[in-house]
């Protein structure tokens, strides 16, 4: 065999390498000129904002010491409140001395003057003239006439006196006197725009980068730009509208930071010639085994050369593809096995945990055990405890994930729980007996009296799936069995604890022994309740929401089943459904069409009490809301409205009646009847009966007064027609509701 199966191999992975090499050092180059030049746009950006920053914070503060001088300065007070008789030099001297305090203490004020309506007059620290002979008269008019408003001015030229010469570029404040409303006149302060270039200049002294202030006309302000300098950043203040522009000076640019020299072009080098020795040195101790092999098979091939080539037809045999031949014919056969073997052991697997669930036939230790070392799960040692592990909310996981996802998300879970059992000495078997339920086997240690170490485990199980995936599981956990009969009692034990994670919540890990020392609630305890908050929803009443919450808490604090709870809501749904049916058909048809599949979904896709009571509430105060707006646009709701409050209000008058109502409300009594029946869907008789017998039950409740007092009290001047009214209502008397 003449070929060198060494230089093919070298040649296969030193051209990729140096390739490779050779892409990630241009890369590097392009990855750290873009690094530079964008970490330059950023820094230049940032100092562009504290530019602007120092520029508003300075203007603001002059802006504050200006209003804070009107409100507060009496001296500027008195000159725009006193009368000119009362004016004196001395007034006068003193006012203009306190403007030219204000500039000494707020170095950035150049000049201030006052300009008082009354008169026309201006006052500054160096005269006192009328507008019509001070130098900045044009502006005054245009401040009085309003249109300079409230905010700095742009850069503009300023003279106090006519005869002054050359004018100062500045930029002004105005301030009306009162600041409110400004009929005394009005306040005005210049800032020298060289000043403000020398504040920046001070800050931002540098042969890399410039800076530059424009007005609101996009005048310059204060610029240290020099010759081909380029705009990197562009920033505009709220507060004065004025613009900040940065960048570079010069002709640097933003790879100025970057530089590949000479040095990194060795240090590049040197790891590509290290890189290729590396790999000429691997290849050669990585081709020895390979050689030995070739060699072997070159000393088999010589001996039946001949006959080889005579079948095959070929003069030179390729060894590498007799190898590989011989090898994907081995491999296949060996997968295809496992494969099989595999398949059979896991379907055997399931099918016995299975049997050991439904004990339909009896199981001895050593069957049990001989399975277990077949399967290669450790032998029965203690006692056994079933766990059933329950995802929370799956019809929201299926939603969120594809079928693929959910089954990597219950591999995970399996994966973990083996784990974690593992790690606290408790082997566990388990297999998924339904979509959302795992169950598990637990091998308790030897001495074990309850299913402690079990919860104690499933603890950390809830805590690991709580920081690491998207849902959370609740764990129902049976007695302890000592024998492999009681493993299906143990396994119905978990099922039956789960039931209860309804008044419970998710998220926790419910142990059958604590369901069963508690007492139970009972399903129909509830139906006046449930009678209420429909009468009250149909009649749009305020005081649903309440009792609704009220049954929820009953119902969680009663440990309602999910099978017993939901009994109750369905209830309370039909109970909402009949009321319903009572309104007009658009009211019916909004419930129908609407309110009721959202209850049906929202029954479907909650596990809890609390998410079941949190879902009715949205839906049902969302359906009152639209029904209400109905009621409102109904010509005739004003009236039903006032006769309703008029009902609430005399309720306890044993003459109540349409006839009384239509004389209140000067409308005939059939045809109050009519309209309060299609706005409420409640005969007016039958929602006096409610009112009087909810306000008979808050008193026989909350008073210790007499039976026949508390039926005068509700409109029941007898005590044998109070009786009957309410036992008709309730199905007890009101003794017998008292005791209860």
């Amino acid at each position: 065999m003449r070929r060198n199966w060494f230089q093919r191999l070298l040649l296969s992975y030193l051209p990729v390498f140096l390739a490779v090499a050779a892409a990630l050092i241009l890369l590097s180059v392009f990855s750290a000129g873009e690094l530079a030049k964008k970490e330059a746009v950023r820094a230049n950006r940032v100092f562009a904002e504290h530019v602007l920053q120092l520029v508003d914070q300075t203007m603001r503060t002059v802006d504050r010491q200006l209003i804070k001088e009107i409100q507060t300065n009496e001296k500027l007070a008195n000159f725009y409140n006193s009368r000119e008789s009362e004016r004196t030099a001395l007034d006068l001297y003193e006012t203009s001395g306190k403007l030219r305090e204000i500039i000494v203490n707020t170095p950035f004020i150049d000049s201030i003057y006052l300009v008082r309506a009354s008169d026309r007059t201006v006052l500054s620290p160096n005269l006192m003239a009328g507008i019509e002979q001070f130098g900045d008269r044009e502006f005054i008019r245009e401040a009085q006439n309003g249109t300079g408003g409230n905010r700095w001015t742009d850069a503009r030229s300023y003279r106090e006196f006519d005869d002054q010469g050359q004018p100062v570029t500045v930029v002004s404040q105005v301030r009306k006197v009162p600041l409110l409303g400004g009929e005394k006149g009005i306040v005005v302060v210049n800032v020298r725009a060289s000043t403000i270039a020398s504040a920046i200049k001070e800050m931002t002294e540098s042969d890399v980068s410039f800076v530059r202030l424009l007005d609101g006309d996009r005048r310059t302000l204060a610029s240290s730009q020099g010759e081909g300098a380029a705009v990197l950043t562009t920033v505009t203040s709220e507060y004065t509208g004025w613009t900040v522009e940065s960048g570079l000076q010069g002709t640097r640019s933003a790879f100025a930071g970057f530089s590949y020299t000479s040095l990194w072009s060795l240090l590049h080098m040197g790891l590509v010639a290290a890189g290729a020795v590396w790999i000429v040195l691997v290849t050669r101790r990585n081709y020895r085994p390979i050689r030995s092999i070739l060699d072997r098979i070159d000393a088999y091939a010589s001996q039946r050369n001949s006959a080889f080539a005579g079948s095959r037809g070929l003069p030179d045999q390729d060894e590498f593809r007799f190898i590989e031949k011989a090898l994907d014919d081995l491999v296949e056969r060996t997968i295809s096995y496992r494969k099989l073997h595999e398949e059979d052991l896991i379907f055997r697997k399931r099918n016995f945990f299975l049997e050991l669930l439904e004990g339909g036939s009896p199981m001895t230790d050593e069957r049990f055990q001989a399975e277990m070392r077949r399967f290669g799960m450790p032998d029965r040692t203690a006692g056994l405890a079933m766990a059933v592990v329950e995802i929370d909310k799956y019809a929201e996981l299926r939603s969120r994930y594809s079928q693929r996802d959910q089954y990597l998300l219950k591999f995970a879970l399996s994966s973990v729980i083996a784990e974690i059992a593992q790690q606290s000495g408790l082997p566990a078997w388990m297999e998924w007996t339904s979509n959302r339920e795992l169950s598990v086997l637990l091998h308790l240690p030897p001495g074990a009296e309850d299913t402690e170490a079990a919860s104690r485990m499933f603890e950390n199980v809830k805590q690991w799936t709580n920081q690491h995936l998207s849902f959370t599981v609740t764990v129902g956990l049976g007695t302890l069995a000592l024998r492999l009969d009681e493993l299906p009692g143990s396994h119905a034990e978990a099922l039956e604890a789960l039931k209860y994670k309804s008044a419970l919540g998710t998220n926790r890990i419910i142990d059958v022994t604590s369901i069963r020392a508690k007492t139970q609630g009972e399903v129909y305890k509830h139906l006046q309740l449930m009678r209420s908050i429909a009468q009250r929803f149909r009649a749009g009443e305020a005081g649903w929401e309440a009792e609704m919450n009220r049954l929820f808490a009953e119902l969680k604090e009663g440990m309602f089943s999910a099978d017993d709870a939901s009994a109750v809501l369905h209830s309370l749904i039909y109970h909402l459904q009949r009321e319903m049916t009572e309104l007009p058909p658009e009211f019916g048809q909004l419930w129908n069409d609407g309110t009721l599949p959202e209850l049906h979904r929202a029954m479907e896709q909650s596990d809890t009490l609390d998410e079941w009571r949190e879902s009715f509430t949205a839906i049902l105060t969302a359906s009152a809301r639209r029904m209400e707006a109905m009621r409102t646009a109904r010509t005739n709701h004003t009236v039903m409205l006032r006769m309703k409050d008029c009902i609430h209000e005399q309720y306890a008058n044993p003459n109540l009646s349409l006839t009384f109502l239509g004389g209140e409300l000067n409308v005939s009594p059939k045809y109050l009847s009519q309209m309060f029946k299609e706005e409420f869907g409640v005969n007016f008789l039958d929602y006096v009966s409610e009112l009087r017998i909810r306000e008979a039950k808050r008193l026989l409740t909350e008073s210790e007064e007499t039976v026949q007092d508390i039926g005068a009290r509700v409109g029941y001047p007898s005590v044998r027609s109070f009786l009957r009214v309410f036992k008709k209502a309730t199905g007890v008397t009101p003794g017998e509701f008292r005791k209860k």
